[in-house]
């Protein structure tokens, strides 16, 4: 392993090293490059300004040419004379073209321009010199040259609208024009001209030490280039950036790169354009430092690829070999699972005695690890059987929830009629003896079921002012039964006055009635004699505190009962949450909550919980019953009311109580056959239930009624067999609609449904 290890050691350090000189190379090359190209670049546009300059003043020797004939009296003599007996029926006097072309001849003489040209005031050639071969013919209209044209027609100073290409028998000529004035009148024009071929273009490369290539248009008119510009090349030649159309750039012709910047030569008498491109070969340029680069770094790459490959060579001897003999001491060590062997051999350098080291401490606390397992392994064992317990009781809430849910309906209807009949004249005094019997254990039936709504977490969960001695009022009843058939007492001894707190009495219930089944076991497993339980209030520095006291064996740990999972009962008899989610609540109560021992024996858990700040409020208005168990004056309800339920007696009760009112009903037992029904006419009040069957619930009513019969809204009644705190409380509490709970009373129904009208009638 050493060896491979070693070989692939040095095989990455030497490839490694060359890999950075690789990119030393490209880095340096690529600075070199972008260095040279812009001193290239500047050297062109310093060339293309000195073009530029030249071009200024070639004009301007022109325009001082121009005024020295002008200042010739002979030549200004002949052209005015000319001018004046100009006439196309005279014939042309030949003597004084001669004249002219004399003064002409002396002024070539001295400038050595390929062309001179002098017309008169109509464009017409009057004399031709230089060193170009021909020239235009004597007497020839030139006035639809734009170069002369614009020069006879000039009013301002000479500039780059004077210059411009001409073509004279097949040779292309750079010609400026500029006017003859004389005494504030144009007499003529005088034109100086350069031919554009490959003795141009030579010419500038020894004046400028750079290559030239001429364009008009897609045509190379004059080139020292070795190479021939194709197609592409002369489209890449003569295509402009974007930015900066006038610096210099780069180019790719004849598969070599080119910096490149123009001149505008001017155009010719089709329009087109003519441009000078100044070139320099950038290739060329770095050649010789590409070259002397490549030398000096190939020298010294070499170099760095040999004492790297040294040093690889010699970390292999002096490291490697070493973490060969530990490696198979730990292969030793893994194959045999005895933990507690050392490294035996010489340890030969710091690398492997850090690696022994490192060895030496993670063994420990392996070791220990394996302990810490083995005994989360236990813990977690007892918690997973606890949370089976806790998953078994919230699968009974569950079901005691969708119990109380489906009796609340069929007990709706029997303390409903119950009331209706006692609200008649005609019962015997024992039949209604008896039926206020049955009534009061319904209403008893309809408060044991609220509760075991609120135990089963089933209700809204809203916070608001609450009634300490209510609930725990309700708490002692639920186990009342349970403490009397076990032989134990339940005592409750309450405050005179009655404390209210702000939270929620749901999570009250599950604070008392946790404490209360905890103390019931103790004093069942106990055994002892007279068991009993007091629970007790009072208050003071505004707070409420309620005290749970029992004459059991008390607590092992009373510091530890509050730890989630703690318990000292058997599995499948508690799961250890009860305590910790009692101290969760009062916690969120903003109170406290302490256990300890009773020096007597037993058990003592205090609540302390801050009382809620009160306003002094009217009392309720209260329904006054008259002897016989109806109301003393018999209310009306005038209002068309549409009722939706599913439950056959719960609808026949509704519209039995809303018809003894005079309201017009009508009763449906689904969502759908509602919709149906408020399409074809409108309604003061909807009283519907929430849970339906069909597809479409009470909400879903809602929901229509909202997007399509808006005005009606202010009218929703809901009535529910529970409100589970889901979306259902989240739409009753949105659309601040009322709702009543079954089983319900007359009086509360009546008053619901009264009020909504009273509230819908109002202005919003």
């Amino acid at each position: 392993m050493a060896r491979s290890l070693g070989a692939r050691l040095i095989g990455f350090s030497t490839l490694l090293t060359a890999v950075a000189v690789c990119l030393a190379f490209l880095l340096l090359s690529f600075s070199l490059r972008r260095h040279t190209k812009d001193l290239l670049a500047g050297t062109l546009a310093h060339h293309q300004r000195t073009m530029l300059h030249l071009q200024r003043r070639g004009l301007e020797e022109l325009l001082r040419t121009s005024t020295l004939m002008t200042d010739s009296p002979t030549l200004r003599a002949a052209i005015e004379t000319y001018a004046s007996e100009a006439s196309p029926r005279a014939p042309a006097r030949t003597d004084l073209l001669t004249t002219i072309q004399q003064e002409l001849d002396k002024v070539a003489g001295g400038l050595g321009r390929d062309l001179l040209l002098v017309t008169d005031r109509t464009g017409r050639v009057l004399a031709a010199s230089g060193a170009a071969s021909a020239g235009p013919a004597i007497g020839r209209d030139l006035s639809d040259l734009p170069a002369l044209r614009r020069a006879l027609e000039q009013d301002g100073p000479v500039g780059p609208q004077n210059l411009a290409v001409w073509s004279l028998d097949h040779d292309w000529l750079r010609v400026g024009s500029v006017p003859i004035v004389l005494q504030g009148f144009v007499i003529g024009t005088l034109t100086v001209g350069d031919r554009i071929d490959d003795g141009f273009v030579r010419e500038l490369r020894r004046s400028f030490d750079c290559d030239f290539v001429v364009l008009a248009g897609d045509q190379v008119v004059g080139s020292t280039l070795a190479a021939r510009l194709g197609p592409d090349d002369l489209a890449r030649l003569s295509s402009r950036p974007q930015r900066d159309a006038d610096s210099p750039s780069v180019a790719r012709l004849g598969g070599a790169e080119f910096v490149r910047t123009s001149v505008a030569l001017g155009s010719d008498e089709q329009g087109r354009a003519f441009e000078l491109y100044l070139l320099h070969s950038l290739d060329q340029a770095l050649g010789n430092s590409n070259r002397l680069l490549g030398v000096v770094l190939a020298s010294c790459g070499l170099a760095a690829v040999l004492l790297a490959g040294l040093a690889g060579w010699w970390m292999s001897r002096s490291v490697l070999r070493p973490l060969e003999a530990f490696v198979a001491f730990m292969r030793s060590v893994a194959d045999s699972g005895d933990h507690s062997r050392r490294f035996e051999a010489g340890i030969a350098c710091t690398e492997v005695a850090t690696l022994h080291r490192a060895y030496e401490h993670l063994m420990q606390s392996l070791r220990e690890h394996e302990r810490r397992l083995l005994l989360a392994a236990r813990e977690d064992l007892d918690r997973l059987e606890r949370l089976k317990e806790s998953e078994k009781l919230a699968a009974l809430g569950r079901l005691l929830s969708g119990a109380a849910h489906e009796i609340n309906n069929p007990l709706t209807g029997v303390v409903g009629n119950l009331e209706l009949l006692l609200r008649g004249d005609d019962l015997a005094p024992q039949t209604r003896e008896r039926l206020e019997r049955i009534r009061r254990e319904g209403q008893r039936i309809s408060a044991l079921v609220r509760n075991l709504l609120k135990i089963s977490h089933r209700d809204s969960g809203e916070r608001g002012v609450v009634d300490v001695h209510a609930v725990l009022n309700e708490t002692v009843d639920v186990r009342r039964h349970d403490f009397a058939c076990a032989g134990m007492q339940l005592v409750l001894e309450l405050a005179p006055v009655a404390p209210r707190v702000l939270g929620s009495e749901l999570e009250l219930h599950q604070l008392f009635l946790n404490i209360v089944n905890n103390a019931h076991d103790a004093l069942a497993e106990a055994g002892g004699p007279s068991p009993r339980l007091t629970v007790r209030s009072s208050v003071s520095a505004g707070q409420v505190l309620v005290e749970f006291e029992d004459n059991g064996p008390g607590m092992q740990s009373p510091k530890q009962v509050f730890d989630h999972f703690y318990t000292t009962k058997q599995i499948g008899k508690g799961t250890g949450l009860g305590l910790c989610i009692a101290y969760a609540v009062v916690q969120k109560h903003g109170g406290e909550i302490s256990a300890q021992n009773r020096p007597e024996g037993g058990a003592r858990f205090r609540i302390a919980l801050p009382l809620a700040e009160l306003r002094e409020a009217t009392p309720p208005a209260t329904v006054e019953l008259a002897a016989s168990g109806h109301a003393a004056a018999e209310p009306t309800l005038a209002a068309s009311v549409l009722v939706v339920d599913d439950e056959p007696t719960i609808v026949d009760l509704q519209k039995e109580i809303l018809e003894s009112l005079g309201a017009e009903v009508v009763a449906v037992a689904s969502g759908r056959e509602a919709i149906d029904v408020l399409e074809r006419r409108p309604f003061d009040l909807i009283v519907t239930d929430l849970k339906m069957p069909g597809g479409v619930s009470g909400q879903d009513l809602y929901r229509w009624v909202e997007s399509n019969r808006p005005t009606a809204i202010r009218g929703f009644v809901f009535v529910t067999g529970e409100m589970d705190g889901g979306p259902a409380l989240d739409l009753v509490q949105r659309s601040g609609a009322r709702y009543l709970l079954k089983p319900f009373s007359v009086e509360e129904y009546v008053e619901a449904l009264q009020e909504t009208l009273d509230d819908a009638h109002v202005p919003s």
